[in-house]
């Protein structure tokens, strides 16, 4: 059964695909783990764009081809039947293949409200929990293929947020070593803890739920800045205050033209030569190791 991993932030801009896109990608071509990525980003829809770049225009115009998981939101709003099943796409190259269900930008009109209403309290506690658990849904007749499922979420707390925490069995949350980015890994855990006591308390008081608490594992350092051989001190100090804050990995990638190359070429910066790309390569495999001890 797959282990379920979303990455999630407050704050866009933080390395958050970047980080789900590498490790995703060395878990398969490095560790032999098969891999689901999940795109709920839809803000950006970044890493469908890496993985398929014919997709960019479609997202920018606000098209996704095939069966997404807004049309599975749909299905909840309707009150009509629902179905787990969604289009996934496969990414392959000489030594990595990915299954992919991609970004939909219309996911940003994903909310609760939009929930049929009705005059029972009961009846619209458990809507609210459908709707939280769309995800899931969708995800649990396919954990039974593959050996992690990530998630790469949109930066900002929504409904769509707390249906891919409620997914999860861990979530990690990219930051850059500054004090606006580590702020808001406090919120972060705090929603994963709303989520669990969300359903702690539905299924005491409504219905039994199948649910094991979604794990926060740790913040992860991304776009860091060195200086001789060790973080430069204003980000030792956020480093620091991030592990005393719900905890942080001991790898961390650093800034450089290595992952903007490969963010050009739409390519992992395992396959970019030179000396930057050579080391954060090195820093993601690192990165990696430490994910599979921290998400087992």
């Amino acid at each position: 059964m797959a282990t379920v991993v979303a990455f999630i932030s407050e704050k866009g801009g933080v390395g958050k695909t970047t980080a789900s896109y590498h490790i995703a990608i060395a878990l398969n071509r490095f560790h032999q783990k098969k891999v689901l990525v999940v795109d709920a980003d839809y803000q950006r829809g970044g890493i469908s764009g890496r993985f398929f770049p014919d997709l960019i225009e479609k997202f920018a115009s606000g098209e996704s081809p095939g069966t997404t998981l807004f049309h599975k939101y749909q299905q909840l709003y309707s009150a009509g039947a629902r179905t787990p099943d969604v289009d996934i796409r496969q990414w392959r190259d000489h030594s990595t293949t990915i299954d992919v269900i991609t970004a939909d930008p219309r996911l940003s009109t994903v909310s609760t409200d939009r929930l049929p209403s009705t005059n029972n309290i009961r009846q619209n506690n458990l809507s609210l929990l459908e709707h939280m658990q769309m995800i899931d849904y969708v995800l649990t007749p396919l954990k039974g293929g593959y050996d992690y499922v990530v998630i790469d979420s949109h930066p900002e707390v929504s409904d769509v947020l707390r249906s891919v925490t409620y997914a999860a069995t861990h979530c990690v949350s990219p930051v850059k070593l500054d004090r606006q980015s580590s702020i808001g890994v406090a919120t972060i855990i705090g929603e994963i803890n709303n989520v669990n006591a969300d359903v702690e308390m539905i299924s005491k008081s409504l219905s039994k739920v199948d649910y094991q608490d979604t794990q926060f594992s740790g913040s992860i350092g991304m776009m860091a800045r060195e200086w001789g051989g060790g973080l430069k001190q204003t980000e030792q100090t956020e480093y620091n205050r991030l592990r005393r804050t719900g905890g942080v990995f001991d790898n961390y990638v650093t800034e450089g033209d290595g992952l903007r190359q490969a963010a050009a070429g739409r390519v992992p910066v395992y396959d970019i030569t030179g000396a930057n790309a050579d080391k954060q390569s090195g820093q993601f495999l690192d990165l990696t190791k430490e994910f599979l001890s921290k998400c087992p």
